[in-house]
């Protein structure tokens, strides 16, 4: 592998998953010996304060005018650092990216982190036609993005599975489980579309029948939905037997203490990286048919795929998995298992850089 130098664009205000995406790769890339920068907006202080933690920081004027302001300054660092590949996570830098590409020697990737299908305009058509490549994060992602295009433009879409820094949770070995307590968790946004509206409707079900179940939900608060939680909360009198915990910066604490952990979205999952830590935490998951999340679990082996948006069902297999502890926690092993040699991040880097030697090698040619 020849030296390889990276930069990735990351115009986001607020940390995310793509976010943390760019973060965990690059901190693998890093230990592949790869040179990696990340390009943050001068101004967002908490960004590149985070990002420091695995790569070099660079900052530049982003926010104005989709980065174009920042273009002669960038084109400038990409020529002095002999920059190969620039990573572009979000549609709204993708004409900042292909811009500096015109200007540089460097080649683009875009990386696909939404479920949703290509489009045929002529602003995406041009794009394609000037991205080197293309990174789906699914299966789904993958089929949907290459609907309609030409047997030649599909060459540029790959597909690179998400992945987690297992790193990350290997700290704690003997976290101990409340012997008393049954406890569900969720992680993510709170937000409407995640199903959190089903899974709440399904425990309250499940809490008039057992005193021991609880439920804990993990994320930020996605346009005032927590709102509508809570009133739930209170309506239905369940304050002692529900908890919001917030941002939590020890997830593998977190997800240690449940007996269950569930990601009951209707909205199209493009991967599904809780489920995946979950798994690798020991902890049996139920989720959802409405995304990829059927690409990580195999129904009934190392998981359970329940119908989205079906409170009842949900409720059933919550207690059956209530029921049936141990039958789960082997099921539970064998998930841990599969997250390890096929959703690590150290896997993920090591596909996404054979991309980046192949398009390199083309320009060489």
């Amino acid at each position: 592998m020849k030296d390889f130098c990276v930069l990735n664009i990351v115009i986001a205000k607020v940390w995310g998953g793509g976010e943390q995406y760019v973060y965990d790769t690059a901190k693998a890339m890093k230990k592949l010996g790869v040179k990696v920068y990340i390009a943050v907006d001068k101004t967002n202080t908490a960004m590149q304060q985070r990002f420091a933690e695995v790569a070099e920081v660079v900052t530049f004027n982003l926010y104005s005018a989709a980065g174009l302001c920042a273009v002669n300054g960038l084109a400038n660092f990409i020529k002095k650092q002999r920059v190969d590949i620039i990573n572009c996570h979000s549609g709204h830098a993708m004409q900042l990216c292909l811009l500096l590409k015109f200007l540089t020697d460097a080649k683009v990737v875009m990386f696909k982190h939404n479920a949703l299908p290509a489009k045929h305009d002529f602003y995406h058509n041009w794009q394609r036609k000037n991205t080197d490549a293309f990174i789906c994060v699914s299966r789904l992602v993958y089929d949907l993005q290459i609907q309609g295009l030409a047997e030649a433009e599909k060459q540029k879409y790959h597909l690179v599975y998400n992945g987690i820094d297992t790193e990350k949770f290997d700290k704690y070995k003997n976290i101990k489980k409340d012997p008393d307590k049954f406890v569900i968790g969720y992680a993510g946004r709170i937000a409407g579309d995640k199903g959190i509206d089903i899974l709440l409707q399904a425990f309250e079900k499940l809490s008039e029948k057992y005193d021991n179940i609880y439920l804990q939900l993990a994320g930020t608060d996605e346009k005032g939905y927590l709102q509508k939680v809570q009133q739930f909360i209170v309506e239905r009198n369940l304050q002692k037997r529900i908890e919001y915990l917030g941002n939590q910066k020890d997830m593998e604490r977190y997800y240690k203490k449940l007996n269950l952990f569930v990601l009951p979205s209707v909205v199209k999952e493009a991967f599904g990286l809780v489920l995946c830590e979950a798994m690798y935490c020991g902890v049996p998951v139920i989720t959802t048919n409405s995304g990829a999340q059927g690409e990580i679990i195999t129904n009934g082996s190392d998981g359970t795929i329940v119908q989205a948006g079906d409170a009842k069902v949900l409720a059933q297999s919550i207690e059956d998995v209530y029921n049936n502890c141990q039958e789960y926690l082997i099921m539970a092993a064998k998930a841990k298992k599969k997250v390890k040699e096929k959703f690590s991040v150290i896997k993920c880097a090591e596909e996404l850089m054979k991309i980046n030697e192949n398009i390199c090698a083309k320009k060489v040619k």
